[in-house]
């Protein structure tokens, strides 16, 4: 029988080893054939509301090449003691928003979730309806070749009309809420709210976007036409700021690099928000926290 046993081992192992072989690769192909949705990045140790937060200001934070695992993208354990890191996010905040300290910050941020920019347009879209009443979508595009004979329904004209037809002046509204999500978060990072404040406006603006938006498409459509009306410019020329930010997210959408993570499968679009602090100062689970650095 001992004979038998050693005459029969290469046999056993190589019996063996194609097994392994074979359970790897149906590992290999399960992950592969995974829906997006759950492949899951299973190390973020932000909270799911400050999560959400970053991720509705995704196209804004990959654009700065921020990460997705700290508070605004660059709030992490040590950072506020580098000068030139708070010295380059308040000029910023004063630079785009006037934001110079508690005050200003509550004041433009609170602002932005409850009017916004969608409060220009929506004033806007209703003066020009008035000229252009009863246009078709495609005479809108012809309106707008008398500028640009390129124009087409990106164009400025019938893209913002045709969007304020179906939405009304909240089809901006993904574009305040995105941006009132994570610039409050910058004013955290600077020393200029504090974190209860952070989760009241982040709260406020993600609510009122669940409620309005289906999923993370939606919103982050209405993000980019907020960009676009801002910059009152034709989505597709390939040199406006709009068709560099639609690029940016469909980046992020696919996992390309250098954003490996999709953010927008990471933390459900209709996830609960809290204004409960669950975290350390830094946004940081518990979990987590022995992962991170701390003074």
């Amino acid at each position: 029988m001992k004979y038998v046993l050693e005459a029969l081992a290469p046999l056993l192992i190589s019996i063996g080893g194609a097994l392994a072989f074979i359970l790897i690769l149906r590992a290999v192909c399960i992950h592969v054939q995974r829906p997006r949705e759950a492949r899951r990045d299973t190390y973020t140790p932000l909270s799911p509301t400050l999560q959400w937060m970053n991720t509705a200001g995704a196209i804004l934070l990959a654009t700065n090449k921020h990460s997705f695992r700290y508070m605004g993208g660059v709030f992490y354990p040590g950072n506020e003691n580098k000068q030139e890191s708070v010295d380059s996010i308040k000029r910023s905040l004063w630079d785009y928003w006037e934001i110079q300290g508690h005050e200003s910050a509550m004041d433009t941020m609170t602002r932005l979730v409850r009017s916004g920019m969608r409060r220009w347009y929506g004033e806007e879209m209703q003066k020009l309806e008035t000229v252009y009443h009863g246009y078709s979508e495609e005479e809108l595009i012809e309106v707008a070749r008398q500028e640009n004979p390129k124009a087409d329904e990106d164009s400025f004209l019938p893209k913002m009309i045709m969007a304020y037809r179906r939405y009304g002046e909240n089809a901006l509204l993904g574009w305040d809420a995105g941006r009132a999500a994570y610039i409050i978060q910058w004013c955290y990072f600077v020393g200029y709210v504090s974190m209860e404040e952070v989760l009241e406006i982040g709260v406020e603006a993600g609510k009122m976007a669940q409620k309005y938006f289906q999923n993370w498409e939606e919103m982050m459509e209405s993000y980019l036409l907020g960009g676009q009306y801002w910059q009152r410019e034709d989505a597709s020329d390939p040199d406006s700021m709009t068709a560099e930010r639609w690029k940016i997210y469909e980046a992020l959408w696919k996992g390309k690099k250098p954003y490996k993570k999709i953010p927008y499968t990471t933390i459900a679009f209709d996830t609960p928000l809290s204004r409960e602090i669950i975290t350390d100062r830094y946004g940081i689970m518990p979990e987590y926290q022995k992962y991170y650095r701390k003074e």
